[in-house]
């Protein structure tokens, strides 16, 4: 979801403060000097913050509408230099992130910190969840293909749910590594909750085992099990996942209601 920057105020970042409308960069009130290309940057990873840019997606943003032959070197230029004007650096990022071979992306965890909430880059009315790499300790290979097709299937489901913002899936692979605490990754990626679970293979059943995390404290908000017998039924994952969004309806359709009346 990208951010009208017409329905919110300046973005507040540490001791920052964006304006979107002016591009305008301020330090505790003083005004930093970037280049027309590092205000465009700052602006487009600010958008989406818990999204990854990719340097595609940048160059076209940077150089719509011509072909910038040293395209590379000079997104690293316009990078170094945004990261200079913020005193950030790439081997020990507090604001952008490099993402391997792939982008960047801002860390949302520096707005949440701020005295400025995230507020404004986010849909007030929507509950906003990510849901977690299935985990296995199977080394069955149709048992880890299965997790993972489970994973992306509860993420299609969940996002087909009025009031429900779902992270995708390739932004989530982006933002945190295999066995990452829960909430962490969660407060990583700026979500109120987070969606994760466990696929076990025994005695040819497949038990199923998740939860409802509230990111905020770390609480349980929900859990749910199911387990089928482990077949190449083509539909196994849907099953499995059909069946678990059977138990957590009541809770995420309380608090999707609770934020639309608000």
């Amino acid at each position: 979801m990208n951010v009208d920057a017409n329905n919110h105020g300046p973005v507040r970042f540490g001791a920052f403060e964006f304006d979107h409308d002016s591009g305008e960069l301020r330090k505790r009130g003083l005004q930093v000097r970037l280049t027309p290309q590092a205000t465009m940057l700052l602006r487009v990873l600010l958008e989406t913050p818990w999204g990854l840019r990719t340097r595609e997606e940048l160059q076209q943003r940077i150089w719509p509408s011509q072909s910038y032959l040293d395209f590379e070197h000079g997104l690293n230029k316009i990078v170094h230099s945004l990261r200079e004007a913020l005193g950030d650096t790439g081997n020990n990022p507090r604001f952008i992130e490099t993402v391997a071979a792939k982008g960047y992306h801002f860390i949302l965890e520096s707005l949440q910190s701020s005295a400025h909430s995230t507020k404004g880059l986010v849909r007030d009315n929507d509950y906003s969840v990510a849901v977690l790499p299935i985990e296995t300790a199977s080394n069955d290979p149709e048992v880890m293909f299965l997790s993972r097709r489970i994973t992306s299937a509860f993420i299609d489901a969940l996002a087909m749910i009025h009031g429900l913002r779902v992270v995708s899936e390739g932004t989530v692979k982006s933002r945190i590594t295999p066995g990452a605490d829960p909430q962490q990754a969660g407060k990583r990626m700026g979500v109120q909750a987070v969606f994760a679970g466990e696929l076990v293979l025994h005695d040819a059943v497949l038990f199923l085992r998740t939860e409802l995390i509230e990111v905020s404290d770390g609480t349980h908000l929900a859990g749910a099990r199911a387990e089928k017998m482990f077949c190449s039924a083509q539909h196994l994952d849907e099953d499995l996942v059909n069946d678990i969004l059977g138990q957590l309806q009541p809770v995420l359709a309380a608090v999707t209601c609770k934020l639309t009346s608000n």
